[in-house]
């Protein structure tokens, strides 16, 4: 969140910290945080929504619809309410009573939903005119004016109301009254809350109707602000929920959960958006974003159940240094203990995610300092840099290590090995080890420095790697030299040709 702020800072000072915008980003919460209220008390007891974002919408296109054709407002919102409700109490019951599993039910109500949508609104965005503009409407989602002048803020969002409403009845619920506790049990260890009396079933009932709700109420807020809804509204807009309420520390997996971290992780989503606006991207890059923060916040969900100070240690420095100190001697090591390739993948993690910080400080700071030009593929200095190099990073590690296998694999193949494909896979990867390296080639590649002095330092990081390979091959698959070595070669031979045939398309387009 601090980053967020100072970043937002640094990109557009004058806009960002400006009262109206401040407010904005607030009002640019509120469906997320109020969906994600109900999907905290959901996830705490054990299940998840997939289909708030396509209720939201159905919801906010038959209000526009029937209240087009004449319908009294406040017999509409009800009307929309209670269908809410029924949604929500049909799904628990397929859930708890069926035995049928969230993700599977969810994901089809979400497509039935979309569906239903396109025939409410039959291809086409619904509106509510200014004139014909319902007060309860304006109650629920509307802007109210504060006049012109020396006042900070021209306009007041009432959502922004509603969601710091919810969010106090959500905490006291949650963490003052029995169903809360009810509810955490149930996702805990639903074994022992039914032992102890509680119906686990309910408590999940009613938190399916309670999400249902809110996304319909956040469905007519979206509309009375907006003054129209689409078929594409609420599109994503689970993703982003589930998100917030993860990155806002509720647990995943049940039990636990916070209203005030579900407001904040909706905030980052906020922030992230208006800061790549201000920036001057749009929004092309907010869905990267989104998925950045959900694969790291299942990530931190799943790893802070094991935390250990000395992680890092263990799982990347010790097999460093000893990979280091005598590459034979720890190849050995690999070939006796069954370990499989968890311990691998990981070390080839952590040895990306260096790849990816060092590379982003160092392009970062010399931009900033001597405003040096950096373009490497997709990746450009800024805010944008945050999201794509990441995944520029990740797909170049993951995909040398993956052809280099296959590749390396063949080649043993050939020789004549007993071992099989993980074998070869662990090799690889800890062979690999000095590509944390590759930075330095793709700093100077994106400096655009000179083609001869990029390829020089690339293969300064690649030769010790294929050395390591060399030894790798010979320990794990117990080749002599001989065979060793021409697997290796055979793997190079392939890249080779993989090289030239992309360097062959890549000139004919140019």
């Amino acid at each position: 969140m601090s980053v967020l702020l100072v970043l937002g800072t640094i990109v557009r000072a004058d806009v960002f910290l400006s009262a109206d915008n401040l407010v904005g980003i607030v009002r640019n919460t509120a469906v997320t945080a109020i969906i994600g209220y109900g999907m905290t008390l959901l996830m705490v007891s054990g299940e998840f929504d997939l289909s708030v974002g396509s209720l939201m919408a159905v919801c906010g296109a038959l209000v526009a619809t029937m209240y087009g054709t004449g319908y009294p407002i406040l017999f509409v919102v009800l009307l929309v309410l209670l269908f809410a409700g029924l949604y929500g109490l049909f799904q628990g019951l397929m859930i708890t009573k069926l035995g049928l599993p969230s993700l599977i039910v969810t994901i089809g109500t979400l497509t039935l939903l979309r569906g239903a949508n396109l025939v409410i609104l039959q291809g086409q965005t619904a509106t509510i005119s200014s004139d014909n503009y319902p007060r309860l409407i304006y109650y629920i989602g509307g802007v109210a004016e504060l006049g012109q002048g020396p006042a900070l803020l021209n306009q007041f969002p009432i959502q922004i109301v509603w969601t710091i409403a919810f969010l106090l009845l959500g905490y006291y619920v949650l963490n003052k009254t029995a169903f809360g506790y009810r509810a955490m049990f149930t996702g805990g260890s639903k074994e022992s809350a039914t032992r102890t009396g509680i119906k686990t079933d309910h408590v999940k009932i009613i938190n399916f109707m309670l999400v249902a709700l809110l996304a319909a109420f956040a469905g007519i807020g979206q509309l009375a602000f907006t003054q129209a809804v689409s078929p594409s509204t609420g599109q994503g807009t689970e993703l982003i929920v589930i998100a917030s309420v993860v990155i806002g520390g509720t647990n995943l997996f049940g039990g636990e959960g916070s209203m005030p971290g579900t407001f904040l992780g909706a905030l980052v989503f906020a922030l992230t958006q208006n800061i790549l606006v201000l920036a001057g991207l749009g929004v092309r890059l907010f869905q990267v974003f989104t998925g950045i923060f959900i694969i790291s916040a299942v990530l931190i969900e799943v790893l802070s159940r094991d935390v250990r100070i000395e992680y890092l240690t263990e799982e990347y420095i010790d097999p460093l240094t000893d990979l280091a100190g005598d590459a034979e001697s720890f190849f050995e090591y690999v070939r006796s203990d069954v370990q499989g390739i968890d311990e691998p993948l990981m070390f080839a993690t952590i040895g990306t995610l260096i790849l990816t910080l060092v590379t982003l400080v160092a392009m970062t700071v010399v931009d900033f300092a001597v405003g040096w030009g950096f373009s490497f593929t997709i990746v450009r200095p800024g805010v944008a840099a945050l999201g794509t190099l990441p995944l520029v990073t990740f797909m170049l590690m993951a995909g040398l290590i993956l052809l280099s296998t296959v590749f390396l694999h063949a080649g043993v193949k050939a020789v004549g090995t007993r071992r099989d494909f993980d074998t070869t896979l662990q090799g690889v990867i800890y062979s690999f080890a000095p590509t944390v390296l590759l930075f330095v080639p793709i700093l100077l590649s994106g400096w655009s420095f000179l083609t001869p002095l990029v390829l020089g330092t690339a293969a300064l990081v690649f030769l010790p790697a294929l050395y390591l390979l060399y030894r790798s091959t010979r320990v794990l698959h117990e080749f002599s030299g001989r065979d060793a070595a021409l697997s290796v070669a055979t793997m190079v031979v392939l890249w080779a040709l993989v090289a030239a045939f992309t360097l062959t398309q890549v000139s004919g387009v140019n």
